[in-house]
């Protein structure tokens, strides 16, 4: 186990994701898919991802170096982003296979991935408001262990002391039946960096392979959605899935801030969102129940 010891000013500055990693997610997925690991609920997503151009070269070459953390240090230090042009000159050709290999076997579902990482971030957030940092970290993984202000993590390695920089958590889909890994090194991350994975349920799982395009699941979905609450409002809550003001919010949706604000009081009303004033600005965001709501995670 390493242990991450924590300051008082490290503490107060760790804080969740704001939004997926999509590099961690494609070499978490391509570790999954040369390990063979995720089982039934992955089967529909592995299959595609082996038809992708050069992808069992690329799955070869990760049973050969690690994806974590021997090809993540390669990719951040040939480019920012995993989704920069395969074509990009003078990138290692692992770089330019990565790309594609996003690009074609996680992109096409990315929205929903998102979603899927968006009710995690959102519910491990309740429990930060209503528990504290002490409930946030006790409940990320059951392999993680922690004592304040020391977080014990699997794996080797030496300990780690924040003295000024926070931890970023980072909730994962295709971590799946994996330890958290940990990217402490100044090497491997603008700052100190905790993936774990998400709960998976199978109710769930199997939809997220369908076509990336519309398809009859999807369009049943949005038509319930839009039944219950209003085509417009379905509409609001959906553009919710990154937190916003209420001027933003119309411009997304298409509407006026005035009427954003109406639906946004009707939404806040039933428990789906929440809203932050801070001085003239106020700034919405999905509720646990919102998010649930929005990708179907409604069952026990």
């Amino acid at each position: 186990m390493r242990r991450i010891s924590f300051t008082h000013e490290s503490l107060a500055r760790t804080r969740m994701s704001a939004s997926p990693e999509k590099l961690v997610e494609a070499l978490f997925a391509l570790d999954l898919l040369c390990t063979g690991r995720g089982g039934a609920m992955f089967d529909g997503w592995r299959k595609k991802a082996l038809t992708v151009p050069r992808a069992r070269e690329l799955v070869a070459l990760a049973q050969t170096i690690r994806p974590f953390p021997d090809i993540y240090r390669l990719v951040r230090q040939a480019s920012d982003t995993v989704t920069d042009p395969v074509s990009a000159e003078g990138r290692p050709q692992v770089v330019k296979d990565l790309g594609a290999f996003y690009r074609s076997a996680i992109a096409p579902y990315w929205k929903r991935i998102a979603g899927r990482l968006e009710v995690d971030r959102a519910a491990r957030g309740q429990l930060l408001l209503s528990g504290g940092v002490d409930r946030l970290m006790s409940t990320l993984h059951p392999s993680l262990r922690w004592e304040s202000p020391v977080l014990e993590v699997p794996g080797t390695g030496a300990d780690v002391l924040l003295e000024k920089d926070g931890l970023l958590l980072v909730p994962a889909l295709f971590l799946h039946s994996r330890q958290p890994v940990l990217f402490a090194d100044h090497e491997d991350a603008d700052r100190p960096m905790l993936a774990y994975p998400i709960p998976v349920k199978q109710t769930w799982a199997a939809p997220l392979w369908d076509s990336g395009d519309s398809t009859e699941h999807a369009y049943s979905n949005e038509h319930a959605l839009g039944a219950l609450l209003g085509r417009t409002r379905a509409a609001v809550l959906r553009a919710l899935t990154d937190s916003c003001t209420t001027t933003e919010l119309g411009e997304r949706v298409g509407i006026s801030a005035a009427a954003a604000s109406q639906h946004t009081g009707v939404l806040r009303k039933a428990g789906l969102i929440t809203t932050i004033r801070t001085f003239n600005k106020v700034q919405h965001s999905l509720t646990p129940l919102g998010s649930a709501l929005l990708y179907h995670d409604l069952a026990a």
